[in-house]
């Protein structure tokens, strides 16, 4: 190092470094957030595509012609024989 370089010298160019990083990483953090408010947009869009559940399910036998129960479109298991 030079000794024309005084400690307050020093102190505004890591000052100016340390300025310099901190753009660079709002701006990566800028974009992060921006990315992720882009994909819960998306999610929120899909889940409003979702069709509702249906109202009634109807679970047939192995021949599926048999009709072994009615269950309601809330049911998350209709093959368990679970739901009412």
């Amino acid at each position: 190092m030079s000794d024309s370089l005084t400690r307050l010298d020093l102190l505004k160019f890591a000052r100016r470094v340390v300025e310099q990083q901190a753009a660079v990483s709002l701006g990566q953090l800028d974009r992060w957030i921006a990315d992720e408010e882009r994909r819960e947009a998306e999610r929120r869009q899909r889940e409003e595509r979702q069709p509702s559940p249906p109202e009634w399910l109807l679970e047939r036998g192995l021949n599926k012609i048999n009709l072994v129960a009615v269950h309601t479109g809330a049911c998350w298991d209709p093959g368990s024989g679970t739901c009412r």
